[in-house]
């Protein structure tokens, strides 16, 4: 449980005075965050819709992989990969959550990521080490989440993401 997992990793600022959370107050603030949430990221200036649900763990459905896959495909072989993409939700546990006032921090442990590709009929394995960090925000009930790719890798090929990082953000994301 995502809760008695993360119960030592509490604390709550105002004012610049830290105070410790109760227990009471981080059951309430999990049991708030739970749930499944609707936002949108930029996938090629197209706005796409992206479902993550926080439980006991993380679970993302429906980001674009068209970034990723740029880094291993250009035009034709590119939109082939785009048309045959066979990918799972991602799931990842929590690590940490943290009170702050209104806002709740909950970082999960960086997770492999994979999903695979079909160009010129051959079957191509992409691996995406991706590192999350959500925010839910009590005060309106929104859900804001980065999530950057660490490591990227496709056959075996591994990306350079030095100069051309690649992350997603979602703001203010609703509870269905």
């Amino acid at each position: 449980m995502l809760f008695a997992c993360c119960l030592m990793a509490l604390t709550s600022c105002g004012d610049d005075a830290k105070t410790e959370v109760t227990v009471e107050d981080a059951q309430q603030a999990y049991n708030d965050l739970k749930g499944t949430y609707v936002g949108y990221v930029m996938d090629e200036n197209v706005r796409t819709r992206v479902a993550m649900s926080i439980g006991q763990e993380l679970t993302v459905r429906d980001l674009p992989v068209t970034p990723m896959l740029k880094k291993f495909y250009a035009d034709k072989e590119l939109a082939e990969a785009l048309k045959t993409v066979k990918l799972d939700k991602y799931t990842a546990p929590a690590v940490t959550m943290v009170i702050a006032g209104n806002l709740v921090y909950v970082e999960m442990e960086p997770t492999d990521w994979a999903f695979t590709v079909t160009v010129d009929g051959k079957e191509h394995q992409v691996f995406a080490l991706l590192s999350v960090l959500a925010v839910y925000n009590s005060t309106y009930k929104t859900l804001s989440m980065s999530i950057e790719v660490k490591e990227l890798s496709c056959d075996g090929l591994i990306a350079d993401l030095t100069q051309n990082r690649i992350s997603y953000y979602i703001d203010n994301a609703t509870k269905e």
